[in-house]
């Protein structure tokens, strides 16, 4: 019998999260020949999920349904997935670094007596079959691998966005229905409010503008803007500029921000710090403006200008403006 690699499954409001499915991908990846893939599925009506998940990459899923796990709730679903994961003993349980993830995740480790890494931006089995758990450390200004040899299962959140939503397969798998004892209710649950947020322009944008520190202004900023704009794009920051408040913290880009992989992405006064480049690793093409030809930003950038934002951006957007005529 196979070892299993676990992904929890987040549903909110009837949805499955997008970070649960590239988990799926992710896992799958990993699991070669291996390990087999389950999905952790907890809720009412799960049958709407079932393939997805398996279009996704879960060779099985284990669903436990119960109109008491419509939402999470830290009372009952920690003592549930531990319940699970003694019964089953699987190798590795990943969860998304959202709100769900990062209570669940520590919650069940600390159950389990075992490891819990936190937001990984990189995961991979080595030749020993030892999962390496890769964060950003010491302020980000470095990549520490991280293992946890004596004690299973490994535990792991990742951010949404770190890893590539798959592409749909058509593909079955076995579903097990599991009729576990719930843990005792500690708490009274009344209502769920939904409020209503939409994603982040910069985690869709396939063109993302970006400023750091080194714009200092707010007549840059307004470039930045014009320039984003023209190229039916979105900006971003770093975090300087989110404490200089030009960005809002919703479009800050990094390790402490959001993940993103749009084709072109354009950084503009940004030194290229190790915190900072986690969030872009992904960019299909990397742009680096900045005066500073020592920048590190340059060794990761697909093509790199050396010079003064204030009369480069200028030039795009005069550039740019002349193309729409023309086009007109």
């Amino acid at each position: 019998m196979k070892s299993e690699i676990w992904v929890f499954i987040e549903i909110r409001w009837g949805k499955i999260m997008e970070v649960s499915l590239e988990l799926i991908g992710k896992a799958r990846e990993l699991a070669s020949q291996d390990y087999e893939v389950a999905a952790i599925l907890t809720g009412d009506n799960l049958e709407p999920f079932f393939c997805p998940l398996f279009e996704a990459g879960a060779d099985k899923i284990y669903a436990i349904a119960h109109p008491a796990l419509t939402c999470y709730r830290n009372d009952l679903y920690p003592g549930l997935v531990t319940q699970l994961a003694k019964e089953y003993q699987p190798a590795v349980i990943l969860m998304g670094a959202t709100v769900v993830g990062r209570d669940l995740a520590p919650a069940v480790a600390a159950l389990l007596n075992t490891g819990c890494i936190a937001d990984c931006c990189q995961l991979n089995f080595d030749p020993q079959g030892e999962l390496l758990q890769i964060v950003p450390a010491f302020g980000a200004h470095a990549m520490a691998t991280i293992i946890t040899p004596k004690h299973r299962p490994k535990i792991a959140t990742i951010r949404p966005g770190v890893f590539p939503k798959p592409k749909n397969a058509s593909r079955t798998g076995k579903i097990e229905y599991l009729s576990l004892s719930l843990p005792s209710e500690r708490l009274i649950f009344q209502e769920a409010i939904h409020e209503a947020t939409s994603p982040s322009s910069l985690i869709v944008a396939s063109i993302v503008v970006a400023g750091g520190s080194g714009i200092g202004s707010r007549g840059g900023w307004d470039m930045l803007q014009e320039l984003a704009a023209l190229l039916n794009g979105a900006l971003g920051g770093t975090r300087p500029a989110v404490d200089d408040g030009w960005v809002p913290e919703s479009q800050m880009i990094g390790q402490s921000g959001q993940i993103i992989r749009p084709d072109l992405y354009i950084a503009v006064g940004i030194s290229g710090d190790m915190q900072h480049m986690v969030g872009v690793q992904e960019a299909k093409v990397i742009v680096a403006i900045n005066k500073d030809k020592r920048a590190p930003i340059f060794q990761q950038a697909d093509y790199g200008i050396v010079g003064d934002y204030k009369v480069i951006i200028p030039l795009m957007l005069n550039f740019l403006k002349n193309k729409e005529e023309v086009f007109r």
